[in-house]
């Protein structure tokens, strides 16, 4: 018995000797620093997509001063596709896909994403048919935390 509690005792302490000597950081993640949204390509919008022939995509850059060098670098950068169902705002993360199936069985793919690089954005749509003229109107959502 005396051998058990001498082994209880002493993985006790090993236990608490080593969760004292682990160094915590703790920030505050809660807190973004930066967040905008941007609609892109809708009738009232200023921002319009663009097509790129070579790579067969749309896209539209935004540029953002608060993107600095040192948020790319060491912050924590975060894009979302904004969308409404029933009735209420949903944020899903890029990137984001819908697919649809028309009536004949025939299917096809939106694929949005966003690639950051210092003071600016890109949003890129891809069609997986390649049949869109032109992408519809939608908004995305950035948040930035340094």
């Amino acid at each position: 018995m005396k051998k058990v509690l001498k082994t209880g005792l002493l993985l006790s302490l090993f236990a608490l000797f080593t969760a004292s000597c682990v160094e915590e950081h703790y920030t505050n993640t809660d807190v973004w620093t930066f967040f905008q949204e941007y609609e892109v390509g809708t009738r009232n919008s200023k921002l319009q997509w663009s097509y790129d022939e070579i790579d067969d995509l749309f896209f539209c850059t935004v540029y953002i001063d608060k993107l600095t060098n040192q948020v790319y670098r060491e912050g924590i950068l975060a894009g979302y596709f904004v969308d409404f169902i029933d009735g209420r705002k949903v944020n899903s993360p890029l990137p984001y896909s819908q697919f649809f199936v028309d009536k004949g069985g025939y299917q096809w793919s939106y694929q949005y994403t966003c690639e950051f690089s210092p003071g600016r954005v890109t949003f890129i749509f891809r069609d997986s048919d390649y049949a869109v003229d032109t992408p519809p109107g939608c908004t995305f959502l950035v948040k930035m935390m340094r």
